[in-house]
């Protein structure tokens, strides 16, 4: 009788690989994109999130503000995001992706999808299906306990 996989050594066993360089390399790769892997996160944040500041990149991004700072510099010269004045504080610099910059986000995007049709091309739509439900009840399920947590220490 074959034993029943542990969903808590499968998740961290996924978890850990997903995580690794080399699995971003291969999005990046099968997007056809040339980015520095901390740069590419710092674009999908500020797709996902912009106009938006430094500060609250740096925090979103868990990185500190020099560091943030130099991405956004380096993002800027290569033309993927445009800095302006925050229009409720001029003291502040916000960022947004140019067209150019949403163009790279859409790509790696693709890639993604390109990694999931080669992980599925021999999944039957019905176990594709299954997945996906079960997945979003496990995130919905680990998503409700987080928000109790942040309920919990306000």
């Amino acid at each position: 009788m074959e034993k029943a996989e542990d969903y808590y050594d499968v998740w961290l066993g996924m978890l850990g690989r997903i995580s690794r360089p080399r699995f971003f390399a291969l999005i990046l790769d099968r997007a056809g994109v040339d980015l520095d892997l901390d740069l590419v996160r710092y674009l999908v944040h500020i797709d996902m999130r912009g106009p938006i500041g430094v500060l609250d990149l740096a925090e979103l991004a868990e990185q500190n503000h020099p560091k943030a700072s130099r991405s956004l510099a380096r993002l800027e010269q290569r033309g993927l995001i445009r800095r302006a004045e925050a229009p409720h504080d001029r003291r502040i610099k916000t960022a947004t992706v140019t067209p150019e910059g949403h163009r790279v986000v859409e790509a790696i995007n693709q890639g993604r999808r390109r990694v999931l049709d080669e992980v599925f091309a021999d999944w039957s739509a019905h176990d594709r299906t299954e997945l996906a439900r079960l997945t979003r009840r496990f995130a919905d399920g680990m998503f409700a306990l987080v928000e109790a947590q942040d309920g919990e220490h306000l």
